[in-house]
């Protein structure tokens, strides 16, 4: 009966899930003659063959081991490699091997057990590399946005650390007891202060959610209520970037992260979901046929003779105020606890955020 037509990013950010590096060009690296030279491989090349593009840099810093008991153990070549970039890497190659990594990292999710385990080992390698070899001040804006694609490529991660989780304490996300708390929110910390990386955990964090609350809902035997947990989960998410963001900034870089707005297109999302799934009541969906002047607001419409509330592709924070001064006409409890339920999951996540474990 209602009509979805939203994308969660913000109108800035920039969705690179399966790109590793923006601008395209920042990433590119001419040919080495030396152990960095990755055969084959291409920094930018998201929009080509990016599957072949992943495999061949998964060859690369993975060129043998074995799946034992669903993890992946590396052979002694994969070692080898490793030890020879640990030993050898300077500031001139960080650019095409932080490539390479978040390509890699994009193979996490594949269907095949051995490659989703060697991409998932890979990008725990890849943390500690860039958090205990590479000091932060040899960094480049082009490698904070590779390695921001790198972890954006963990988002059940991410997810657990808001929630004030650990990945050292079970064994329920891939890279528990790879890595440690404190190397992936380093790598977090280190590559936020800048905005187009921190535009990319944004997108895609947001668009992990949006996932999660298409697949929940429509089998939901409590849709109030689930809806509520989920849009709670993801503003502890977002307040959890803010949090590390700010503390971030507190170390003398800028604030890339304007939380007024991502909670604002957050809040109107969720009366958009609300609305589709039935859960505001009459009264609240005339206010929105009748109250912008006395005729309706631009997001209301009918279909087949049924109050429909729609949302651009992208929602930006300009259009999302609309959908508050809709808010602002009722006095409905679903709003309400929406309004209550982002509140209390930011301040949750920004709180843990501000707590993270980061190595200076």
């Amino acid at each position: 009966m209602k009509q979805r037509t939203v994308s969660f990013r913000l109108a800035a950010a920039v969705l690179v899930l399966l790109m590793t590096c923006a601008p395209l060009e920042a990433c590119s690296l001419g040919s080495r003659g030396d152990a960095f030279d990755i055969p084959g491989f291409a920094p930018g090349a998201a929009g080509q063959d990016d599957q072949a593009n992943a495999q061949t840099a998964l060859d690369y810093l993975s060129p043998d081991g074995e799946l034992t008991d669903g993890r992946w153990v590396p052979g002694e070549r994969t070692r080898e490699r490793w030890e020879t970039l640990a030993d050898s890497w300077d500031s001139s190659t960080l650019e095409e091997l932080t490539a390479a990594m978040a390509a890699v990292s994009t193979m996490r999710g594949s269907p095949d057990e051995e490659t989703s385990a060697a991409a998932t080992w890979v990008t725990a390698r890849s943390i500690e590399f860039a958090v205990d070899q590479v000091p932060l001040k040899d960094y480049t804006d082009a490698m904070k946005q590779n390695l921001a694609a790198l972890l954006g490529n963990s988002p059940g991660e991410v997810v657990a650390l808001a929630g004030g989780e650990s990945l050292e304490s079970s064994d329920l996300y891939g890279l528990s007891g790879l890595v440690t708390d404190a190397q992936f929110e380093t790598l977090l910390y280190r590559v936020i202060d800048n905005e187009n990386a921190a535009d990319t955990l944004v997108s895609v964090m947001l668009q992990y959610h949006h996932n999660q609350i298409d697949a929940e809902m429509p089998t939901a035997a409590d849709p109030e209520t689930t809806l509520l947990g989920l849009y709670q989960s993801a503003a502890q998410t977002m307040g959890y970037l803010d949090g590390i963001t700010e503390l971030r900034a507190g170390d003398g870089t800028s604030d890339t992260i304007n939380a007024a707005d991502m909670n604002t297109v957050l809040t109107a999302q969720a009366y958009v979901d609300a609305a589709q799934y039935g859960l505001l009541s009459e009264e609240t969906l005339e206010a929105a046929a009748t109250g912008n002047n006395g005729g309706p607001f631009s997001f209301y419409t009918e279909v087949d003779g049924q109050p429909t509330i729609t949302a651009p592709n992208p929602i930006t924070p300009e259009t999302a105020h609309s959908y508050i001064n809709w808010r602002t006409l009722v006095n409905d409890s679903v709003m309400i606890s929406i309004d209550s339920d982002i509140n209390v999951g930011h301040t949750l996540g920004y709180a843990n955020g501000q707590a993270a474990e980061v190595i200076k």
